[in-house]
């Protein structure tokens, strides 16, 4: 496995005190993004899966990538979630999501119905494979993604969420502020 086939991944930026909002007032968040353009892609629906316990929450769908307001993990957060390649190394691919993730992180604490009660950690990340054939979750596949995963998010803190085989891999990250 090559870090360089890794094409389709999620950044999953934590929330520090979003346990306050209910998933629905992301709803008409997402569904204004689109008409203003707020982040960039072709943005097409929002999805509402916020009856689902520990589950993808409200989804801003979009042609590149994908936008959820989620807590699948116990703990709400922004996730997005790359589905189109992208050229140039991982590294970069990385570096290019995380921005994406960290705006529109910032996006949705500056959202006037969301009335401030959310921030983010923009330190406490979560890496997901979303190609289970290029990147088993394997000790391998993990080793194979670590230099470029410590290089872009500050070599601080980087390990593998260990497990069942069967789900995606996923990396753990405490990453330098900013």
């Amino acid at each position: 496995m090559s870090a360089a086939e890794l094409q389709k991944f999620g950044i999953k930026v934590f929330a520090k005190d979003g346990a306050a909002i209910e998933l629905d007032a992301f709803i008409p968040v997402f569904h204004r993004w689109i008409r203003e353009h707020r982040v960039p892609g072709i943005l097409v629906d929002v999805a509402d899966y916020g009856h689902l316990p520990k589950g993808p929450g409200v989804v801003l769908v979009g042609h590149e990538a994908d936008f959820y307001m989620d807590s699948m993990e116990g703990q709400l957060g922004l996730l997005y979630s790359r589905k189109l390649p992208q050229p140039g190394p991982f590294a970069d691919r990385l570096r290019a999501s995380l921005q994406a993730a960290r705006e529109a992180c910032a996006a949705l604490e500056a959202e006037p119905e969301l009335e401030g009660r959310l921030t983010f950690d923009a330190a406490d990340l979560l890496f997901l494979s979303n190609d289970r054939l290029v990147a088993p979750n394997t000790e391998e596949a993990f080793a194979a993604l670590r230099p470029d995963l410590e290089a872009v998010f500050g070599g601080s803190g980087v390990r593998r969420e260990a497990g069942d085989p069967r789900r995606r891999l996923a990396a753990r990250l405490k990453a330098a502020r900013g």
